[in-house]
């Protein structure tokens, strides 16, 4: 290696095997868990055009979205497997191969099926053309969710910058999730109906434009550290990495054991949260659907506040397994508030300046819903967001351990691992909301705007929104028993890396 290369990574470096990067390079590659989540975001409204201009029936609507989550989960070890089997070179690494194959993969195939299906002549044309760019859209998915996970770990692995990589990400991701619903709502009222050809046009544009935008500045931002001096135990002994060592890990490693429970549990919890489960609780029990953008925008602002104080104060100072514990017990609190205050209290007093509530009526003050529901939304959701934030810096830690267990540095292989039985538990949440759906009478078509109310729709969307992200919580706390990755058990793994690389 030249001395001028030596020194650009050199610089990276601190003692005991800490090596960190400007916190501008961390914003930056943020993009690329942006870029994953608005992609996600497709698959979530996905249901409404299956129902609508594919031709499948509410119940295989919601079977199909839970089959691409398990063909989703299938592609996630094949891919894992080949990434680390990938040769680094400082021109290319496992990071930015991941993501130019993923940001294509997604941009081509997510264009065809929401733009060209429905152009399609009726008939058996239309599934097997949507089918077959739905395989492929899902590969392309696992590509750039891998980036995450390769990415995270050569980014950085000081403890002092690894709960950033969380604050930052769930910032970004959230206000975009807020932003997104607020056009959703507004495509929405605009077409009127989500099951809208023009609707998912004008959405999937505006989602191909900003996720292609976040993963071109997340691979300027990799690039220096994306090289194998941060992504590798040895630079002249390379590991023999076998498809068997899927099983080894599996088996050894208890730390991500318990993250895939944990993960898993949270994420059949926010699979369930679909687009039409929204639309029952604002647009039918509380009577004002564009109303959601807005109370999404609010409390999601004030909820990440919370969520920075929470992950940096916590999360630094005690470590990232104790800001789970305190996550975890706030969901399971607030939550249960939560539904007490739909079930107790008047939903169409929900109101906020600038709407109407749903009585018709103009902001006049703040109702009594509208305060403890806000005070409990805000408070519940940066406890939810600590959860869900930690994650990835977890994920990291579970990947430095690894290499020091095994010698083998495989991101893609734990990261895949831990997203394929993530994915195989959660792909049954579309399913789940649809059978719900189906048991009190909306086996042909979901619920729309003009849907009257009932309690039975209330119950079925408390239930999906606030009931299995409270057993999820439940689930992380009793995981977190036998997670023993503390902040002393990380120094000793860090030194054991780089007395490997030493050798």
């Amino acid at each position: 290696m030249g001395n001028q290369a030596k020194a650009g990574y050199e610089k990276y470096q601190k003692p005991g095997g800490i090596h960190y990067v400007p916190v501008w390079r961390i914003f930056g590659f943020s993009g690329a868990n942006m870029a994953v989540n608005l992609y996600m975001g497709l698959t979530m409204i996905m249901s409404y055009y299956l129902n609508g201009y594919v031709g499948m029936a509410v119940i295989l609507a919601s079977s199909f979205s839970t089959i691409m989550r398990l063909w989703d989960g299938v592609t996630d070890p094949l891919v894992g497997f080949l990434v680390d089997r990938f040769r680094e070179t400082e021109k290319m690494g496992k990071t930015r191969l991941c993501l130019i194959a993923g940001g294509v993969l997604l941009f081509i195939n997510s264009f065809l099926m929401f733009n060209v299906t429905d152009r399609l002549p009726e008939g058996a044309l239309r599934p097997v053309f949507f089918i077959i760019f739905t395989l492929i859209y899902y590969i392309g998915y696992t590509f750039l969710n891998i980036s995450n996970h390769v990415g995270n770990v050569c980014l950085t692995n000081d403890p002092k910058q690894r709960p950033i990589l969380s604050i930052v990400g769930t910032v970004l991701v959230r206000i975009m999730r807020a932003v997104m619903q607020i056009v959703v709502a507004a495509l929405a009222v605009k077409y009127g109906s989500m099951a809208s050809a023009q609707l998912f046009h004008e959405y999937w544009l505006i989602v191909a434009l900003i996720a292609t935008a976040g993963i071109v500045i997340a691979y300027i931002s990799i690039a220096p550290k994306d090289i194998p001096e941060f992504s590798e135990t040895s630079a002249e002994k390379k590991p023999d990495i076998k498809f068997s060592d899927y099983l080894d890990v599996l088996r050894y490693n208890r730390p991500l054991q318990m993250m895939i429970v944990t993960r898993a549990t949270d994420m059949l919890a926010n699979t369930c949260k679909t687009s039409a489960i929204l639309l029952v609780l604002y647009g039918i029990a509380a009577g004002n659907y564009k109303l959601s953008g807005g109370w999404t925008m609010y409390t999601t602002i004030v909820g990440l506040i919370m969520m920075a104080l929470g992950v940096g104060a916590i999360g630094s100072r005690f470590g990232l397994k104790k800001a789970m514990q305190i996550g975890s017990w706030g969901v399971v609190v607030m939550d249960f508030v939560a539904i007490l205050i739909w079930l107790l209290m008047d939903p169409k007093t929900l109101n906020l300046p600038g709407y109407t509530n749903g009585y018709g009526e103009a902001f006049s003050g703040f109702t009594a819903f509208t305060i403890l529901l806000f005070l409990v939304t805000v408070v519940g959701g940066g406890f939810q967001m600590i959860t869900s934030s930690i994650i990835p810096p977890m994920i990291a830690d579970v990947n430095d351990y690894e290499a020091s267990r095994s010698g083998k540095y495989i991101p893609g292989m734990v990261g895949t691992l831990f997203s394929f039985m993530d994915k195989m538990i959660s792909s049954f949440g579309p399913l789940l909301v649809g059978v719900g759906f189906a048991t009190i009478g909306f086996a042909d078509k979901f619920p729309d705007l003009n849907t009257p109310y009932s309690f039975k729709l209330l119950a079925v969307a408390l239930l999906f929104y606030y009931g299995l992200e409270l057993i999820g919580a439940a689930c992380n706390i009793v995981a977190m028993k036998f997670y023993d990755l503390t902040p002393e058990k990380m120094k000793e793994v860090e030194m054991t890396i780089d007395e490997m690389r030493r050798e």
